[in-house]
């Protein structure tokens, strides 16, 4: 395992490690954050976009081949909401064309196709300890490599990334800190309100700077992570089975009361075995959901407000236009997801499923 101070940093280096290039290709969902086709273009590649299943929000395998072109290089598989890809398919393709497979598996913790976790399936793949994931050591990432090649040259590649200075470390300590205390399901918007408005005067150290977020690589972009960082997310991944099995019981309380409100829980095969990071719902209004969570303090989250969220213009910048991907386009209008973190207890379950019943039925 290669670790870094971001899981977008970690599949920087995964993509140099490969050898892509200027005017290479890169195939991806979207559906997915900005800094994921960032990183890509900061190598001076091509993104492009393949359109997603509507029942797993991740990538259409029978929109891929369409797309390839001899300038393909690589396909990142994204495991979204912790829902695994058709891994099957997918290598099929790759193994007949003769290109690379990325996983990204940000979101997928634990997460299982056909009895086999997520991660352990291509030639790379690489997660996230980022805020918001089903571990967190407040910012970070890490690779893992499952082919030899790329595996040393990313060796290299690695020992040329920093360590963050002692000015991040202090202040990233003490954000962690103050997440682990205070974010609770009732102060949900109100930290993170906070949060972004810390992070955009440079006062808290955000998930996103604002040249990512225009597409621009910082200046201390290549980086790996603290030594602090690295000890807890150890401490945390040997209890990583309390994690799992809490999402776990929470995605089941939520599809035994969805059907109960009118709303349509998530349909997987047999093959997928989700633990999921948040789960996803589809509302008929997505703009008021999100008003009204706010009003009424109910923890809702907003994934993904675009097909490169959270950018919901200026799509030129990272090569999306609008029309390449329409049904994630679509869902983007109405989906939202709900959180399956250690402080959901059956109080909040039970708060975000009488909130939904009334928002929805309005």
């Amino acid at each position: 395992m290669f670790f870094f101070f971001k899981g977008r940093i970690a599949f920087y280096a995964i993509l140099k490690a490969i050898g892509i290039s200027e005017n290479d290709e890169i195939l991806l969902p979207g559906f997915t954050c900005v800094v994921v086709p960032n990183a890509i273009i900061y190598l001076g590649a091509k993104p492009v976009y393949i359109d997603i299943n509507p029942n797993t929000y991740n990538i259409d395998p029978s929109k891929l081949e369409e797309k390839i072109t001899p300038r393909t290089k690589a396909i990142v598989v994204q495991h979204t909401f912790g829902i695994p890809s058709e891994m099957d398919t997918v290598l099929k393709i790759a193994k007949k064309h003769n290109i690379y497979i990325i996983e990204d598996s940000c979101h997928a913790i634990g997460s299982k196709y056909k009895g086999k976790e997520v991660g352990t399936f291509g030639d790379a793949a690489f997660f996230s300890s980022q805020w918001s994931k089903p571990v967190t050591t407040g910012l970070g990432g890490w690779a893992i490599i499952n082919n030899p090649e790329i595996k040393k040259n990313l060796e290299k590649i690695y020992s040329e990334f920093r360590r963050p200075s002692f000015v991040e470390n202090s202040l990233l300590r003490l954000q962690y800190a103050l997440y682990s205390s205070l974010l609770t399901p009732s102060f949900f918007w109100i930290i993170q309100d906070i949060y972004r408005f810390l992070s955009h005067y440079g006062i808290a150290i955000g998930s996103s700077s604002k040249e990512e977020l225009e597409s621009k690589m910082p200046l201390d972009y290549k980086k790996i992570m603290s030594k602090w960082q690295k000890e807890l997310l150890s401490k945390k991944l040997k209890n990583v089975s309390q994690i799992i099995k809490h999402r776990k019981w929470v995605a089941l309380e939520y599809e035994k009361y969805l059907p109960q409100i009118g709303i349509k829980p998530v349909s997987l095969s047999r093959d997928i075995d989700s633990v999921f990071l948040r789960y996803p719902v589809l509302v008929k209004d997505k703009r008021k959901c999100l008003e009204e969570a706010r009003k009424y303090r109910v923890e809702i989250g907003d994934w993904f407000s675009s097909p490169v969220h959270p950018k919901i213009y200026d799509w030129g910048k990272v090569k999306y236009e609008q029309g390449m991907c329409p049904v994630s386009e679509e869902i983007c209008s109405h989906i939202i997801n709900l959180p399956t973190h250690l402080k959901i207890k059956e109080k909040e379950i039970n708060k975000i499923i009488d909130f939904l019943a009334t928002i929805n039925n309005k």
